[in-house]
């Protein structure tokens, strides 16, 4: 649901709440929404996240390259999946920026029902980024709304797990460390564009899916598992498959894309939401001479993919 400062409350009755931009839903996420979860549980209470739509970055930045690790539909996805009854979408626009901390714990948080809230501890808020968890505990105790700080997740190496991380990982052509720190391998999904059916004539027919505003990974050619992305937030796996992010420059330029050969199998994908889920990356982009030498390369391609991926079930 969405809610803006100047709506009316939101009248759902007291809910304890993880509260964050939470892009990507990294396991040092997880861990502040499991700390909310596990507090709603003891009091009886629906357990929310309170998250901020267009990410302040965004706003401050309009004309940054794009950054999301995921997108809307994903990431309410990943939070559902978590055990949260409500995720709350709070628009960041003039009207929030301006609002002081003061303002954001005695209005915007009662509004949105909120009595216990949890943020990693490096949660800053209100104008200029002067709140804190602190500044939540010592202005709440006035309105009923007490704040707890979530301790920030390091790896094996002391490193916080962070957005800013994963996406570096990605951009360097480390899908597998990206995974790591987020708990899920990392997807670009979106709802499959008609093509120039140009694979089909080579005997590698693709779904292609533009990137949009999601983070530009390293371009090259990755082995992936293609799922079905349903509206009701549930994924299939349709297969294994080969995948090329990038800008196809052996043939016409057509913006940054994400196209996805699934092995073995030809379905009609146009117009399906589908998730490609990034396991590793074999090389980078490249342009080819002709036809034919990228015909053999994507053949190569797909040898080594079938090598790495995990076996698909198949069914009966």
């Amino acid at each position: 649901m969405r809610w803006a400062v100047g709506d009316a409350p939101l009248g759902l009755g007291e809910m304890v709440a993880a509260i964050g931009n939470f892009d990507g839903v990294h396991r040092g996420h997880q861990q502040v929404i499991e700390a909310a979860r596990s507090a709603a549980s003891a009091r009886g209470l629906p357990v929310g996240v309170v998250t901020f739509d267009p990410h302040p970055r965004e706003f401050f930045r309009h004309d940054e390259t794009p950054f999301h690790l995921a997108d809307r539909a994903e990431k309410d996805r990943l939070i559902a999946a978590l055990g949260v009854n409500r995720i709350i979408h709070v628009t960041f626009d003039d009207n929030l920026r301006c609002t002081n901390a003061d303002e954001f714990v005695t209005s915007v948080l009662p509004a949105l029902d909120v009595r216990a809230l949890f943020g990693g501890a490096d949660f800053a808020f209100g104008r200029g980024r002067g709140g804190d968890i602190d500044t939540i505990n010592a202005i709440g105790a006035n309105v009923g709304i007490a704040a707890t700080a979530v301790p920030l997740l390091a790896d094996a190496n002391s490193a916080v797990i962070s957005s800013t991380r994963i996406r570096a990982a990605l951009q360097s052509g480390e899908p597998d460390l990206a995974a790591a720190m987020l708990g899920h391998h990392w997807a670009v999904t979106g709802v499959v564009e008609q093509g120039d059916q140009r694979g089909r004539t080579i005997g590698f027919p693709t779904a292609n899916i533009p990137l949009g505003a999601l983070l530009h990974p390293a371009f090259g050619v990755y082995a992936v598992q293609i799922f079905d992305a349903a509206e009701d937030g549930n994924f299939t796996l349709l297969g294994n498959g080969v995948a090329n992010i990038g800008v196809r420059p052996t043939v016409e330029h057509r913006g940054v894309l994400c196209e996805a050969h699934l092995f073995d199998q030809q379905p009609d994908l146009y117009g399906r939401r589908l998730a490609i889920c990034l396991h590793a990356f074999l090389r980078p982009e490249r342009k080819f001479t002709g036809i034919d030498e990228l015909t053999a390369q994507i053949a190569k391609d797909a040898r080594e993919a079938r090598a790495i991926l995990p076996p698909v079930k198949q069914t009966a």
